[in-house]
């Protein structure tokens, strides 16, 4: 490859050529495109996709399908997370009802001790309960609803 001081000596003395036109010209040494452009080394034509899916598994082949592999595996630990936070919240949900139930039980006893069986409330439950399996039961779920009106 020529020094850049030969390719500007060369240039110097083709732009003294133009402006002397009576000087005899002589052949540039270097064209002008390959001085200004530098020379590249011959390298392979680019590959297409055509190509690329029927050479080689490459190194970025790897890369990828390891970095798919790595996301994968993010999605699956983040879907378990995700199943153990709504069985989480399932059982928490659970255990709410079953306070509910426990103080839904307490008050159907306290209101049971209170009913005046000859009553025409007393009367009504009796009809009220004869299709459940005990008056407890029947109760909760008339104390139950009732408050489900009432709110």
């Amino acid at each position: 490859m020529e020094s850049i001081d030969d390719i500007l000596a060369q240039l110097k003395s083709e732009y003294q050529e133009k402006d002397n036109p009576g000087q005899q010209k002589k052949e540039p040494l270097v064209k002008r495109e390959e001085a200004i452009a530098p020379k590249l080394p011959n390298l392979p034509p680019p590959i297409t996709s055509k190509q690329k899916s029927f050479s080689a598994s490459s190194p970025e082949d790897g890369l990828l399908s390891q970095i798919k592999a790595e996301f994968a595996e993010q999605d699956k630990a983040e879907e378990l997370k995700k199943q153990e936070q709504i069985k989480a919240e399932k059982i928490r949900l659970e255990r709410i009802k079953q306070q509910q139930r426990q103080a839904l039980t307490k008050e159907a006893e306290a209101w049971l001790k209170k009913l005046n069986p000859r009553s025409a409330e007393g009367l009504w439950f009796e009809e009220f309960a004869y299709s459940y399996s005990s008056k407890l039961e029947a109760a909760i779920d008339y104390l139950q609803a009732l408050k489900e009106t009432q709110s």
